[in-house]
């Protein structure tokens, strides 16, 4: 009895070990894994390209903010300077 239990659990030991040879993991990629790797590259590409796209519009904005607050200072000097003339009246 003791024989056939050692028996059954080397055949069973020894199959499980082909199995896991055989059907492991193998070096190459399956064409769906391949498929979603590229899907991947292209979205992580388009989402590098949308950001670049979005730091030239803020670098954009942020020139035309700076041109802004300019024309507003030169105003303000502008309005000082006329309410100083019209107070020397």
């Amino acid at each position: 009895m003791r024989k056939a239990l050692r028996t059954f659990v080397g055949v069973t030991a020894a199959m499980l070990l082909i199995l896991l040879v055989f059907s492991g993991c193998t070096k190459y990629a399956k064409e769906a894994q391949l498929q979603a790797l590229e899907e991947t590259k292209a979205a992580a590409q388009a989402a590098e390209q949308a950001l670049a796209d979005c730091k030239g519009e803020t670098s954009a904005l942020e020139g035309q903010l700076s041109d802004a607050k300019q024309a507003l200072e030169d105003m303000k000097q502008e309005q000082t300077a006329v309410s100083e003339r019209l107070a020397a009246m």
